[in-house]
């Protein structure tokens, strides 16, 4: 038999005890609360995961900053490389229709420059800065320090690229005729 099933009934003299035994030392009795606990228990905060909208919007805007820019690159290359006019073009033969032509190609190619330049800006300078922001009012430290980083790159090497009096001519010229 085993020993559970042994001690199955209690006898009288265990019912009989009302003082409690003996404890160890650094125990309390049972059924008591001690008046100091020996150990302070502070409840563990499990951090929630990220919400899933913010990691996209980061993604997002990483896509759009880091393929936006080369896009936008390519088609301000592309903008300036279709300046030519086509030579068997028949309206050249007539001395003024050329100079129309020409004129009305000119300010289709510069319409092509200034937008390929305004998506640049907006891609290299607009999208970082919008990161930045997001993450400032999200307090999200690291993506507010990531897409600051990003920010300055972008604006020190399109800097280094065109003069800031130039780009501002420029898109002045553009946006204001």
């Amino acid at each position: 038999m085993s020993p559970k099933k042994r001690k199955s009934r209690r006898t009288r003299q265990d019912r009989a005890r009302t003082t409690p035994a003996p404890t160890e030392a650094g125990r309390v009795a049972p059924g008591t609360t001690p008046d100091k606990r020996p150990l302070k228990r502070t409840p563990a905060v499990i951090a929630s995961p990220p919400d899933r909208r913010v990691t996209a919007l980061w993604v997002l805007l990483w896509i759009l900053w880091a393929l936006g820019i080369p896009m936008a690159l390519a088609a301000l290359l592309f903008a300036g490389l279709d300046t030519g006019v086509d030579p068997m073009d028949p309206r050249l033969e007539d001395p003024q229709a050329a100079q129309e032509v020409i004129a009305e190609h000119t300010d289709r190619t510069m319409r092509a420059i200034g937008n390929a330049l305004i998506w640049l800006l907006v891609f290299a300078w607009g999208v970082p800065a919008l990161g930045t922001v997001c993450a400032l009012a999200l307090r999200r430290r690291m993506a507010a320090i990531a897409f600051g980083v990003a920010l300055a790159l972008s604006v020190t090497l399109l800097l280094l690229v065109a003069p800031p009096n130039e780009l501002w001519d420029a898109v002045t010229a553009h946006l204001f005729g």
